[in-house]
């Protein structure tokens, strides 16, 4: 037996130490392999150790044992996403905001893999869904921004990228974005400055960079 608790694993995870967690979450399973939450905060030790089907593992069996565990379905989804399994990943969200209809994270994994898909229009509905439910979250924001310009509706998504470059000065995704956006309606000097607000933020964001140096021969 482990003299280690759920919540020792738990503290260890959320400071970084997730080798030292997944020892943890292990021993505890080894004694008691219903536990749901070990179960679900084990598989996600092993998601970001790299060890996916380990993980997937991990959220099958919480989901076999309780199939209305909307977390567990989440998990599995973002799993099946960085494999490549859109399909599955998309029936794990949808299942997941369907046990959770308030589930913000749950609607934008969905909108993201429906982007990846491309459906972008029902995309940007589920995006618009979790930007709703989940308000001022910034990666929300990008992530319809992107699906807005995939769309081609660039006036909307600078829109929204306006209001967070406003919001959030120090976003360099913000910016970028915006000097995508603005390149698209035309407005070169507009894009090349927000592209450069990018790069003093970072020296280092080569995507910014790389659209800064295909703006420098437009008119």
């Amino acid at each position: 037996m482990t003299s280690h608790t759920l919540l020792d694993a738990l503290e260890l995870h959320k400071s970084g130490k997730i080798a030292e967690a997944e020892t943890i979450y292990a021993a505890l399973l080894a004694v008691d392999s219903r536990d749901l939450d070990t179960l679900n905060l084990g598989g996600l030790a092993l998601h970001a150790l790299g060890q996916r089907e380990a993980a997937a593992a991990r959220f099958v069996r919480a989901i076999e044992l309780a199939p209305d565990f909307a977390d567990a379905h989440a998990n599995l989804g973002s799993v099946y996403r960085i494999d490549g399994r859109l399909e599955d990943a998309a029936a794990c969200f949808a299942r997941a905001l369907a046990l959770e209809p308030a589930n913000g994270l749950a609607a934008n994994n969905l909108g993201l893999v429906r982007l990846d898909q491309g459906h972008t229009l029902e995309a940007i509905g589920l995006l618009a869904q979790a930007r709703t439910l989940m308000p001022g979250q910034p990666d929300i924001v990008i992530n319809l921004s992107i699906a807005y310009m995939r769309y081609g509706d660039y006036p909307q998504a600078l829109g929204m990228l306006d209001m967070l470059a406003e919001a959030a000065p120090k976003d360099k995704r913000a910016h970028f974005g915006r000097g995508a956006a603005l390149a698209q309606l035309g407005r070169f000097d507009e894009a090349r400055a927000a592209l450069d607000r990018a790069i003093a933020l970072d020296p280092d964001y080569k995507a910014a960079h790389d659209k800064r140096a295909a703006l420098d021969g437009q008119a």
